[in-house]
């Protein structure tokens, strides 16, 4: 029995989750798939603990539907996404599934295939998987296409690529998403070169790919540098005029990250300028390909551009143009760019402080970026102060190189890598016994010695 069923007799008893308990009264009573209570769940799910409040009701109920228990967990399985969804409180959102669970065996609903299907989104959505596959091998109902596909998807998206190939494998009937779903899993598993060989078995066995496999295909070739690859998937949507459908910004940003990636930039701009109308997602793939192949005017000034539409910025963006900021050394235009994010109602994230600091850094204003990090209101990464030891080193600052360093072999004691950087610079500022003081604690801590530490 999963851990989280075993806990149900300590959790309280449902009737204290009072948030929506007198509204839900006739949720369960089975009369009518139509009633406006079904309809608003349906419609727009339930946060975890006004679920819990219902569960009272369906366990009180004369004759709960396995169209109840679907929707119950579908609902379970849209609150998932949200970190806290609570009447007084936080909301145990694996206690909400197990409770829902057990009352849906007690009932007799897992005999249903789309219950068993929903309990199964459900727990993929958890991340749950070894819960899912006991319910997707108990045979308690039969299973189909959706079963099966729910099941490689999950493995897929928790990174369990070769539980999703067993099962794919496995699989008494494919379909598109099937395929879809295998592609995908690939993909996020870093295995771009399967992703391709699996997409050219879809192709022979007769399935027309859709939006999604392309994106995932794109993906895979922006990855692999398959430049001829992603012009032929190109060629291809070009002939059968799919960027005209709904799905037009998603295959537009992905080829835009393909050609990007592989270094076509004019064909990268090609497909951005095609897009007449505007989309943030899309503004950001091309303002961040601009900046990685040494294009950072070009990418502030459609930065500039997009702001000039009204089309408004999002995290992502600021990410891309200070990248552009950086490679170009516009140290002041960063920072103002940095400032104006709370303009636009965005507050700068860890990350946003990280480019910041690199942006002074690698301009020389080591003491600046340094006040940048030891400011920000978040605790910055080790990889922020190992760039500024780069920045260090690069301008030969042993006043902050020296702090930093320390800080650097505080935080990851056992990265040899991080003692020797601070062994080179005080090698080469001639301070001999402070380089022996560093080599003898990288030896005493045990920490891997790296190529370059000399003696």
């Amino acid at each position: 029995m999963p851990a989280h069923l075993r806990r149900l007799r300590s959790l309280p008893a449902p009737a204290a989750l009072q948030c929506a308990a007198a509204a839900a009264a006739g949720f369960s009573t089975a009369a009518s798939r139509g009633c406006p209570l079904h309809a608003a769940l349906a419609r727009r799910g339930a946060p975890a603990g006004t679920v819990l409040s219902l569960y009272s009701q369906i366990r009180a109920a004369a004759s709960p539907t396995p169209y109840t228990f679907s929707l119950l967990l579908t609902s379970l399985a849209a609150a998932s996404s949200h970190s806290a969804s609570t009447a007084n409180g936080t909301c145990d959102r694996l206690a909400a599934a197990g409770l829902a669970h057990a009352q849906a065996l007690k009932c007799g609903a897992l005999a249903h295939t789309v219950v068993t299907n929903c309990l199964l989104k459900l727990y993929c959505a958890l991340g749950l998987l070894q819960d899912a596959r006991r319910v997707f091998d108990s045979g308690d109902a039969a299973l189909d296409t959706v079963s099966w596909n729910t099941m490689v998807s999950g493995y897929g998206k928790s990174g369990e690529l070769p539980a999703a190939r067993e099962l794919f494998g496995r699989m008494p009937q494919r379909s598109l998403v099937s395929w879809s779903a295998m592609i995908d899993a690939c993909v996020r598993s870093g295995e771009f070169a399967e992703a391709l060989m699996v997409f050219d078995q879809m192709i022979k066995e007769g399935f027309r790919p859709d939006v999604v496999v392309l994106v995932s295909v794109l993906k895979a070739c922006a990855h692999l540098g398959a430049i001829e690859r992603g012009r032929s998937i190109h060629r291809f949507l070009e002939t059968e005029r799919l960027r005209g459908m709904p799905g037009n910004f998603m295959l537009a940003t992905a080829l835009v990250d393909m050609y990007c990636k592989c270094g076509c930039m004019e064909e990268a701009w090609q497909v951005f300028e095609g897009v007449r109308s505007g989309d943030v997602v899309l503004c950001n793939a091309m303002i961040s390909g601009l900046a990685i192949n040494c294009h950072g005017d070009r990418a502030i000034e459609l930065f500039g551009r997009m702001i000039e539409k009204g089309l408004a910025p999002n995290e992502s963006t600021f990410i891309a143009v200070l990248c552009a900021c950086t490679h170009t050394g516009r140290v002041a235009e960063g920072k103002k760019i940095f400032k104006s994010m709370k303009d636009h109602g965005i507050e700068p994230r860890r990350e946003h402080y990280g480019s910041l600091a690199d942006l002074l850094g690698r301009a020389g204003l080591v003491e600046e970026a340094e006040a940048v990090l030891l400011d920000m209101p978040m605790e910055p990464h080790a990889s922020q102060w190992g760039a500024l030891m780069s920045s260090c080193r690069m301008h030969n600052n042993i006043h902050v190189g020296e702090r930093v360093g320390k800080q650097l072999i505080e935080l990851e004691p056992e990265d040899g890598g991080r003692y020797v950087v601070l062994f080179n610079l005080y090698a080469v500022n001639g301070l001999w016994e402070e380089a022996r003081a560093v080599r003898q604690m990288m030896e005493e801590r045990g920490a891997k010695k790296e190529t370059g530490l000399t003696s």
